[in-house]
């Protein structure tokens, strides 16, 4: 743990573990637009140049709450699961922690996520794929494929409003579409009802999960 010197010119105890707690609840409560390094800095009430020994800048910072929220995402030591049903779990535990935090979720398309928790995730899906007999090709691409659909999901609905399923968002998508031309869309109007239905987001987010999983198994080399 270093020490920063706070505004008041007196020194405050600071590291990244603070840092990145700090800086989640000041991105969720603002928003990315609104978050700055200096705005941070008076939420730890340091100085802004302190803030700059523990992350070189906002780059950075965002790299690190990316890792902050992966490290949310258990991974069981020993699992003796099929390798199905622990990626299954993985992937609704990944979605879980990034709609527990939406700006983060909108920070992750186009990050590359190897900070240490990141690394471990990705490590860990990789060794459930090639333990079940995959190989390494067909491993790295298991990860990518689950990594790619759950974060671009996550970052989709969570634009939408925070949380799985946001009635007001999915009640301003039923109107728009329920008042399109039937004659010039015609596929479109007949699923209207379908794409904002209840069980909602959760219920088809399962369902894309499910699919990945059962394309993964026909890949999976015969014993």
């Amino acid at each position: 743990m270093a020490l920063g010197l706070s505004d008041d010119g007196g020194v405050t105890r600071l590291d990244r573990a603070r840092i990145a707690r700090t800086a989640l609840e000041l991105l969720e409560a603002e928003g990315a637009d609104a978050f700055s390094m200096r705005r941070l800095a008076t939420a730890l009430q340091i100085k802004s140049p302190s803030l700059y020994w523990h992350v070189r800048g906002k780059d950075e910072l965002f790299d690190l709450l990316i890792d902050t929220v992966l490290g949310e995402v258990p991974l069981p030591e020993d699992d003796t699961r099929p390798w199905v049903e622990q990626l299954h779990e993985i992937g609704l535990a990944l979605r879980r922690a990034l709609l527990a935090h939406p700006q983060v979720a909108q920070l992750m398309p186009g990050r590359l996520a190897f900070g240490p928790n990141g690394l471990r995730l990705a490590d860990h899906i990789i060794g459930v794929l090639r333990r079940a007999g995959f190989d390494e090709r067909l491993a790295g691409y298991g990860y990518l494929l689950l990594m790619f659909y759950v974060v671009g999901f996550a970052a989709q609905e969570t634009a939408f409003g925070k949380g799985p399923d946001n009635p007001a968002r999915l009640a301003e998508i039923s109107g728009f579409l329920s008042d399109l031309p039937s004659d010039r869309y015609p596929n479109l109007v007949a699923v209207a009802d379908t794409l904002t239905a209840r069980p909602g987001l959760t219920n088809r987010f399962e369902r894309g999960l499910t699919g990945i999983l059962t394309g993964l198994t026909q890949d999976r080399p015969t014993p």
